[in-house]
């Protein structure tokens, strides 16, 4: 790591297919998993902007638009780099900079689109056990970091639809409404959302199966569990019936001043015994949900790169009792994996060999 986050410059040397990382809070241990995040997923679950990720004292960076100092005059610009090293030889890095982030392959540019998918990875931050209380955003980013790592064309046409719904927003608010923007607009619309919306639909029949599977394992129970995709308006998710929703409902968007239809209206709910999962489970059952939903996740991106994902696991075991850590164990079978921690006593039963560094 060179000026990633706290970590001016950082080397490490895993010699072990389990690593933790110990240490008093603080210290930049997630950040390290942060980095892997970035190195694998193209952004960490935790920046909102890439002048979070860069370590510079004395320089502040700020996005447009927001209230924080702006950039400072300075030669040459900050900027961070990861860089990793892989058994099979090949170098991987990104290079971030304010309002760029380059990935590289064996010292090769390699276009985002390209990069995703290539080093499969799964992260379990303490973030996730409130994934079903979160904003329907939350849920939103965290099934799409995942998605983008198995399809490319889910990835455009999700950056289309979103695109496509801000802009059509914005010709709406426009004064007077741009009418032919609209129209352009909700064609886009027409064409990307029911793409979107099969995918995701197509993505949970695939996951529940397992999901139900797994969570039998750790739960000791057959209680249904189940993740749903609920639609925010009631329309037929194709071509013509999205054309058709749009112009019986033109009125309320006029007077609304805002787009009906988009993939961040939309939610992804989780059902435990036929309840919203929220309403019925306790805090116990909530943390074997995550660890079903992990381990479903690790199966089928498996099943699709053919490579065991990289687990990165932020400061779980403090979350979890001895049979659900137990689980998180065999989980974590064929991967290599990266754990933080404050108490490395959480680590003395697993069986086979850890590397545990002091940060």
């Amino acid at each position: 790591l060179h000026d990633f986050r706290n970590h001016p410059h950082r080397d490490f040397k895993f010699t072990a297919p389990r690593i933790v990382f110990t240490g008093a809070n603080g210290r930049g241990k997630t950040n390290i998993l942060e980095a892997i995040a970035v190195l694998t997923l193209g952004k960490s679950w935790r920046e909102t902007t890439p002048a979070d990720l860069i370590f510079d004292p004395e320089v502040k960076l700020s996005s447009p638009g927001s209230k924080s100092p702006g950039l400072k005059s300075k030669t040459p610009p900050p900027s961070a780099k990861i860089t990793a090293k892989f058994t099979s030889g090949d170098t991987f890095e990104v290079l971030i900079a304010p309002r760029t982030r380059i990935f590289r392959k064996n010292e090769k540019p390699t276009p985002l689109r390209t990069h995703l998918g290539t080093i499969p990875a799964l992260f379990f931050v303490p973030e996730d056990l409130e994934l079903f209380t979160a904003p329907r955003r939350t849920r939103q980013r965290f099934f799409d970091r995942f998605w983008f790592q198995i399809s490319e064309k889910y990835r455009q046409n999700l950056t289309r639809a979103l695109r496509a719904a801000a802009q059509k927003t914005a010709a709406l608010r426009a004064e007077p409404p741009e009418l032919d923007s609209i129209r352009s607009w909700n064609e886009i619309l027409a064409e990307t959302v029911p793409l979107v919306v099969a995918e995701r639909r197509k993505f949970i029949e695939k996951l529940n199966p397992i999901f139900q599977t797994e969570y039998s394992k750790i739960s000791g129970t057959t209680e249904p569990i189940r993740l749903h995709l609920e639609l925010a308006e009631n329309f037929d998710p194709t071509p013509a019936g999205i054309r058709e929703f749009f112009q019986k409902n033109a009125p309320r968007e006029h007077a609304a001043r805002r787009n009906f239809i988009s993939p961040l209206r939309d939610d992804f709910i989780f059902t435990l015994r036929d309840r919203p999962l929220p309403a019925t489970a306790s805090r116990g059952e909530t943390r074997s949900v995550c660890l079903a939903l992990l381990a479903a996740k690790k199966q089928i991106l498996q099943q699709k790169t053919e490579k065991p994902p990289i687990l990165c696991l932020d400061d779980v075991f403090s979350e979890l009792d001895d049979n659900r850590q137990r689980h998180l164990e065999n989980i974590c079978e064929n991967s290599q994996i990266f754990f933080t921690t404050t108490h490395p006593e959480h680590f003395q039963n697993f069986t086979g060999e850890v590397q545990q560094i002091e940060i």
